[in-house]
């Protein structure tokens, strides 16, 4: 065989790894996970929340060293439609196919920022590009990205809350199933903040709501593990936002149209009320 052809094959046997490989092309030091409110705004908050967190937290010496373990801060957020705990952590069923069919009348079903260098928001279709196999057959959404440090996060940011409201409200039980089922298939080496998603604008949802997050929050703080729950729903961001047309988006007439996604500016409110707990989370994960 001549040298030529054994460089040709050498060079052909590098690219099939490199397209084989584990690795996504994305891997961000903060990798924010979420709901519609993410793809709907929130997740250009939440990177523009972590670019500014030196800024934000009461910075000491010792969160100065534990900052370190976040490298340059690059920070990711998607956000996938009408998904919760549930959907990242289901082989099957309904719940997984918020993560994974195809949507039907738009043929995507995500909002991701700061993915391969990108800033701003893209809508994608998870399991398409290769930056998004989340869809491997007969693994969960998290055990597809997680798998063989294909991402790879310092830390991770769970903000789900709306899609599980009846189910985690009505049963306790059931959340703390899905905290077990999120710990077992989230590296344990993943420093994990939970965070509910931001209230909107009707008081009954928010009702619901406010009961699903007790349930979930003890649920998390119960398993003692490395993800901790903040309670961002709570009476001060519903009393900024609960029932406030100027934070949602609205017809003509000025009336509410959208009420289940709050504006940027809402989820800066969001932000900025929960920052001192959001930040004592974000270093006591990093402990």
């Amino acid at each position: 065989m001549t040298t030529k052809i054994v460089s040709f094959l050498n060079a052909a046997l590098v690219s099939v790894l490199m397209l084989g490989g584990h690795s996504a092309s994305a891997q961000p030091d903060i990798l924010v996970l979420g709901d519609s409110q993410i793809s709907f705004g929130a997740g250009k908050e939440y990177v523009r929340f972590f670019a500014e967190l030196p800024n934000r937290c009461e910075m000491t010496q010792k969160r100065t060293k534990l900052l370190e373990k976040l490298g340059t801060r690059q920070t990711a957020a998607i956000g996938v439609r009408s998904t919760s705990l549930q959907s990242w952590t289901s082989t099957s069923g309904p719940t997984r196919g918020a993560i994974c069919d195809v949507d039907k009348k738009y043929g995507v079903n995500a909002g991701a920022y700061g993915i391969d260098g990108n800033p701003d928001r893209v809508f994608i279709q998870i399991g398409k590009g290769k930056s998004y196999q989340f869809c491997k057959p007969k693994q969960t959404a998290f055990e597809s990205m997680f798998a063989d440090g294909y991402y790879d996060p310092d830390l991770l940011i769970l903000t789900f809350l709306g899609n599980s409201a009846d189910r985690w409200a009505n049963s306790p039980d059931a959340a703390e199933e899905d905290v077990r089922r999120t710990l077992a298939q989230v590296p344990e080496d993943t420093a994990c903040i939970y965070i509910s998603s931001a209230p909107v604008y009707l008081k009954k949802t928010n009702d619901k709501r406010m009961k699903a997050q007790t349930a979930i929050a003890r649920a998390f703080d119960r398993a003692d593990a490395q993800c901790i729950a903040v309670e961002g729903f709570n009476a001060k961001t519903r009393a900024a936002i609960e029932g406030k047309p100027k934070f949602f988006r609205r017809n003509d007439a000025g009336r509410v149209k959208d009420p289940h996604h709050p504006s940027n500016a809402a989820i800066r409110q969001f932000l900025k009320i929960n920052t001192t707990e959001f930040c004592d989370a974000i270093f006591s994960a990093l402990e």
